[in-house]
């Protein structure tokens, strides 16, 4: 199971905390997963999640998180695996079946993660992550009606800002930056200040050409942080894409053509 094997819950196994980063109690370490998720720190946040589960087994949202964040780091059959081990012991719920789905959509089984996901929507107790999930699969099957889908999920949550943020990662995942970035905007007007979340506008207002406009956001960024090094990455790779426009361009940006 690769670099994370040492998520097994067995008293004392789980990833190394950072130093300075010592926690005590699950929901100590939940809330500091959190917040180091919401600075776009996947890795710290997973094992911050693995200790919330290290400390109470059964701290489902946890569960749910920690497969989020495999999700995030791009390891889709480690999520699928914890997925699994989280549905041992919560058999029937539906947002741990969701992100089943997603994992399983993600390494190109489709058809297993409609079952799934379809599962999770007519299990009791309505939540946007299952709708998420089947917008996805719906996005990616070229069925239609994804949209519809996202807009249930952001009817379950109304203001939730995760999950317009889950949305627009769909988006973001499959290349629909304009569509991710409308998401990205909905999700910092519910929570203004996340840093992943501007982090995230910075990326898709690269990706759309919007480099004036990506600066700027990256500049919030690193009011908040100035300590970022990815938005400082970023900043460096936008000024290093401006074109030479040479001595013919200084003419045309003169004369305004």
């Amino acid at each position: 199971m690769g670099r994370f094997d040492k998520l097994e819950f067995d008293g004392g196994t789980g990833p190394p905390v950072p130093a300075g980063k010592e926690v005590a109690g699950p929901d100590i370490a939940f809330l500091q997963a959190e917040r180091e998720y919401r600075e776009g720190n996947f890795d710290n946040a997973l094992r911050f999640y693995s200790r919330a589960l290290e400390a109470d087994k059964l701290m489902v949202e946890a569960w749910r998180r920690q497969v989020d964040m495999l999700l995030e780091l791009g390891e889709f059959n480690e999520a699928a695996i914890w997925a699994d081990k989280a549905m041992e012991l919560f058999p029937e719920d539906p947002d741990l079946l969701a992100v089943k789905a997603i994992s399983l959509c993600r390494k190109g089984d489709a058809g297993n993660a409609m079952k799934i996901a379809d599962k999770a929507i007519h299990l009791p107790g309505s939540s946007p992550l299952p709708w998420v999930a089947r917008g996805e699969l719906l996005l990616v099957r070229r069925e239609g009606h994804f949209e519809y889908c996202f807009s249930k999920a952001v009817c379950l949550a109304p203001g939730g800002w995760l999950t317009l943020a889950r949305i627009a990662r769909v988006y973001e995942f499959y290349g629909l930056y304009s569509k991710a970035l409308e998401y990205f905007n909905r999700a910092m007007a519910a929570e203004p200040g996340v840093p992943f979340i501007l982090m995230q506008i910075a990326v898709c207002q690269k990706e759309l050409g919007l480099n004036a406009n990506a600066v700027k956001t990256l500049d919030q960024v690193i009011r908040i942080n100035p300590r970022n090094v990815e938005a400082r990455k970023l900043q460096a790779a936008i000024a290093g894409s401006r074109p030479n426009l040479g001595f013919k361009g200084f003419f045309r940006r003169l004369m305004g053509r």
